[in-house]
């Protein structure tokens, strides 16, 4: 019996020894797992599209305005004139030296108005109209001895001018309240008063072409 108790007192010695032990020991720290780095994902935004779209061809120049115009160069329309006589009073026409005898002498003065250079070639073309508008005839005559035909160019401002001759007394005569002026190569006209008394003779008004003036 004292032999099965000292082995109890033994084995007690022992478990007691070795929580003894046990707890005299630190526990192994437990070992950290490392965490892999965070991804950050960055997003670009779009680019914005400009407001105003772009064209793969240049904006072609719009041809109304040369269509409006016309080319520099060609014939004068009869929009782009102004004219004139001078003198444009019948009363200027009484004692002038420079007045053929028997007859009236007038210049008639064409002038370019436009922004371009145009030409007139030959001889303004007029008709006469009474205080009523109706049409009066009169024979128009050429003057072999004026100048000679040719193409005149006019730039802004400059002017052509063509002669016209026709007798007061003599003949038959028609008295013009307008005369209806038409530029060469044109069938517009310009309409003047015409202040410059009867014209007779026919009736007949004689012409020349024109020239630069």
């Amino acid at each position: 019996m004292l032999r099965t108790r000292g082995k109890r007192l033994a084995a007690l010695l022992a478990a007691t020894a070795a929580v003894t032990v046990s707890c005299g020991q630190q526990a192994p720290q437990a070992q950290q797992v490392q965490q892999p780095p965070a991804t950050v994902t960055v997003t670009q935004p779009a680019p914005q599209e400009s407001g105003t779209e772009e064209t793969s061809e240049p904006a072609s120049e719009s041809s109304t305005t040369a269509d409006s115009r016309g080319e520099s160069g060609t014939a004068c329309r009869t929009e782009e004139l102004r004219a004139r006589f001078y003198p444009d009073v019948a009363i200027d026409l009484i004692g002038d030296p420079s007045q053929p005898e028997g007859q009236s002498h007038t210049v008639l003065r064409i002038a370019n108005i436009s922004g371009r250079t145009c030409t007139v070639t030959g001889a303004a073309r007029v008709e006469f109209t009474g205080v009523n508008g109706e049409e009066l005839p009169v024979d128009l005559v050429e003057n072999p001895a004026g100048p000679s035909a040719s193409t005149i160019s006019l730039g802004t401002r400059d002017g052509a001018a063509q002669d016209f001759f026709w007798k007061y007394k003599t003949g038959d005569c028609i008295d013009p309240a307008k005369i209806s002026i038409y530029p060469p190569e044109n069938s517009d006209p310009i309409v003047l008063d015409w202040n410059l008394g009867v014209v007779c003779g026919g009736p007949q008004l004689e012409h020349g072409r024109l020239f630069a003036n």
